[in-house]
C-alpha cells in the first residue's frame, strides 16, 4: 500500500509516512515507487499527499528500473519504465505514466488524495490514468476544496468503485450532479460525507436541491453524513427529502445515516 495508506478508526486523515494499522503497512508514495513500478502485490491502500509530489520531483531510477528499450512488450513493467524513464519528472506525461502504473496494480483496492490540490495541472492526465484501475473498490478525497473541481471526480469512474468518502471537504451543492456526470458505471453504493461544508444549503429550498442530485445517483443504497455543517432541521428535511424523492423516482429506498 502507499501512503499514497488506509485511515484509522475514526477516519480521520492520515499523519503519519510510515506506519502499520490493523496489519496494513502504509508507506508514503516517495518511498514506494519502486514498488509501484514493479508492480508490488502487496500494495493495497495508498494515500497521496503534497509531501508525495515533492518526492516525485527527486525520484532517480535505480539499476533495476534502467530499461532503455522501447522494444519491451506493450503494457508490460519494463515498458512503463522505459515510458517514465523517457519523461522529465514531475512533468504532466509523468505523472501520466505513473497512473498508468498505479492503475496496474492488481491487489490496489483503495485509494485516498489527502491534500493535493485538484487544480494542479501536472496531474490532469492522472486521473484519467487512476480510473482504469480494476482492482480498486473505494476513493477517499480529504482535506480540500472541491467545489470547481470536478476533474479528480473521474478518478470515481474506476469500475469497481463501490465506496467513496469526503473527509474535511468544501463541496458545491451539486456534487450529486457531478458525480452522476463522471460515473459511467453501477459499482457505487456508498457515499460517506465527514465534516464536510456543503455550499448553498443553509436554506429549505437550498438543502432540497442538494438532496435532489444525491436522490438520483441510481446505485446508491447508503448515505451517512457525520459532523458535516448541516443543523438539526435541514438534517432531518434532508433524510425525509431523499427518501421521498427515491420512491418518487423508483429507485428505491436507501439507508441514510446523519450524526451531529
Amino acid at each position: 500500500m502507499l501512503s499514497l495508506g488506509s485511515e484509522s478508526k475514526d477516519n480521520n486523515a492520515l499523519t503519519s509516512s510510515d506506519y502499520c494499522f490493523d496489519k496494513i503497512f502504509i508507506m508514503e508514495l516517495g518511498l514506494c515507487l519502486f514498488r509501484i513500478i514493479h508492480r508490488d502485490i502487496t500494495l493495497t491502500n495508498i494515500v497521496i499527499r503534497p509531501s508525495c509530489l515533492e518526492a516525485c520531483d527527486d525520484y532517480e531510477p535505480g539499476e533495476s528500473d534502467d530499461v532503455d528499450s522501447i522494444e519491451a512488450e506493450e503494457n508490460s513493467v519494463n515498458r512503463h519504465i522505459y515510458d517514465l524513464n523517457c519523461e522529465i519528472n514531475g512533468t504532466r506525461e509523468w505523472f501520466e505514466v505513473l497512473g498508468s502504473m498505479i492503475a496496474n496494480l492488481t491487489n490496489l483496492t483503495r485509494l485516498t488524495f489527502d491534500g493535493i490540490d485538484p487544480e494542479y495541472v501536472y496531474l490532469e492526465r492522472f486521473w484519467g490514468e487512476v480510473s482504469a484501475s480494476k482492482s480498486l473498490t473505494s476513493i477517499n478525497f480529504a482535506n480540500k476544496n472541491l467545489e470547481k473541481s470536478e476533474e479528480i471526480l473521474c478518478t470515481i469512474d474506476a469500475p469497481n468503485i463501490r465506496n467513496v468518502m469526503f473527509q474535511n471537504c468544501t463541496l458545491s451543492h451539486d456534487v450529486g450532479y457531478a458525480l452522476r456526470e463522471n460515473v459511467d458505471h453501477h459499482s457505487l453504493t456508498t457515499l460517506h460525507f465527514d465534516k464536510c461544508h456543503f455550499s448553498n444549503t443553509n436554506t429549505i429550498r437550498g438543502i432540497i436541491e442538494f438532496g435532489g442530485y444525491l436522490a438520483l445517483l441510481p446505485t446508491i443504497n447508503s448515505l451517512e453524513f457525520t459532523s458535516c455543517a448541516l443543523d438539526a432541521e435541514l438534517s432531518m428535511c434532508l433524510v425525509r427529502f431523499l427518501r421521498e424523492e427515491r420512491v418518487t423516482l423508483g429507485l428505491g429506498l436507501v439507508h441514510i445515516n446523519c450524526t451531529f
